[in-house]
């Protein structure tokens, strides 16, 4: 951890993609040792990297092996309402994904896997903590989030979430340890991260934990944000998107106003589409998009999710000569005021605006074995880089 606890407000930042920051991000690179320049450096490092800097300059010191309560206080940033998520804070051992270890619910970019690898070769430490969630209805878990603590931090983020940790009594470790011997975790946040490790460990033929926290599922809100899709080409026609979107949907026009109170619905099957001259309702004509689901991996939330993915990529086929498919001509954001703003200022093309599935409906989606698209859900708040720093060379 820092040695420096008070400092954590202005070292630590939320795991947001990087577009949902403020212009202000570069400014992080410039304060010293912010947790950034170990979360998203600027370059490769070798041996002699800024952690092992951070570790001999006294910047971080070692903590003994604990398990800690962490608590997130924050106001939902669609609905207003205030929710207080509750969990531990632990070294993960990384199995294969499983019913056993960990259960995915969405897609992974191999891309972004082989980067992270790259990223523990070049700096040997990990300050990114996944986001599990662990079902309590015996509430055996919360029995245990109960008891005596010591509080080492509490402080309020940028974005107004307020960030408790705690230190749980060493007694109390092993009873911790048991709870979790048979329920399944199952994965919210970092699904990236963990196959990373799990490539990682097998490479090097490492055992390396993961960092990560475990809340209950049951404080969670009812229904999970989405993340919507922005588009950006070398070349865009609005007629030529509304023609392919036509063969397979109703296009209702609609005010943009009207979509972003349609994204907070129940979910009855539609999509928002957001251009720079004008916004719609996309209502999926059933019988010609039967066809383009693949039936194996049909389940409620995913049938939706990878036809409006599916719409997005043959859209994008007619541009691949001119500018290949990659990371960078699909982006994803949760907030709906920044993509309208993107798509009218021209920095986007068009939005797809999707709305957020149930957690009931994620928990189906999970124990049938389906995987939704790459970035369909947006847990909010996310897990805090610098928090905790895992060492990847300190195997004791």
């Amino acid at each position: 951890m820092y040695s420096d606890l008070q400092s954590l407000p202005k070292l630590s930042f939320p795991l947001m993609p990087k577009e949902e920051f403020s212009n202000d991000l570069e400014s992080l690179y410039k304060i010293p040792f912010h947790s950034i320049l170990l979360t998203y450096p600027k370059t490769s490092e070798g041996k002699d990297s800024s952690f092992e800097e951070w570790k001999k300059k006294g910047v971080l010191k070692k903590e003994g092996a604990a398990i800690y309560k962490y608590t997130q206080e924050y106001k939902h940033p669609v609905s207003g309402k205030l929710f207080k998520r509750v969990g531990i804070m632990a070294g993960l051992k990384v199995d294969d994904w499983g019913p056993e270890s960990v259960l995915p619910h969405e897609g992974i970019n191999s891309e972004v896997v082989e980067q992270g690898i790259q990223f523990l070769e070049n700096y040997q430490v990990n300050s990114s903590p996944i986001h599990l969630l662990y079902s309590d209805p015996e509430q055996r878990l919360r029995n245990y989030l109960e008891n005596p603590t010591e509080l080492i931090s509490m402080f309020t983020d940028s974005l107004g979430t307020i960030h408790k940790l705690e230190k749980f009594e060493e007694r109390t470790y092993k009873d911790i340890y048991k709870l979790f011997k048979s329920n399944p975790l199952f994965l919210a946040d970092g699904h990236h991260r963990y196959q990373t490790m799990i490539l990682f460990n097998r490479k090097y033929s490492k055992n390396t934990l993961i960092p990560a926290y475990i809340s209950l599922i049951e404080n969670e809100p009812p229904r999970i944000l989405p993340f919507h899709r922005l588009v950006k080409l070398s070349e865009f026609k609005e007629e030529k998107l509304l023609h392919i979107l036509k063969k397979f949907f109703q296009v209702q026009p609609i005010s943009s106003e009207n979509v972003e109170a349609f994204t907070v619905q129940e979910d009855g099957g539609e999509w928002g589409l957001i251009m720079k001259s004008q916004s719609f309702i996309l209502k999926p004509i059933n019988e010609k998009v039967k066809h383009f689901i693949n039936n194996k991996a049909y389940n409620e939330a995913g049938q939706k999710m990878a036809l409006i993915d599916y719409l997005v990529l043959k859209y994008l086929e007619d541009f691949k000569k001119e500018q290949a498919k990659n990371w960078f001509n699909l982006k994803f954001s949760y907030n709906f005021t920044k993509l309208t703003r993107k798509v009218r200022s021209g920095e986007a093309d068009f939005g797809l605006i999707l709305k957020g599935i149930s957690m009931k409906t994620l928990g189906r989606t999970v124990l049938d074995n389906s995987i939704l698209p790459e970035k369909s859900t947006f847990f909010y708040p996310k897990m805090l880089a610098g928090l905790v720093f895992y060492d990847l060379t300190d195997q004791n």
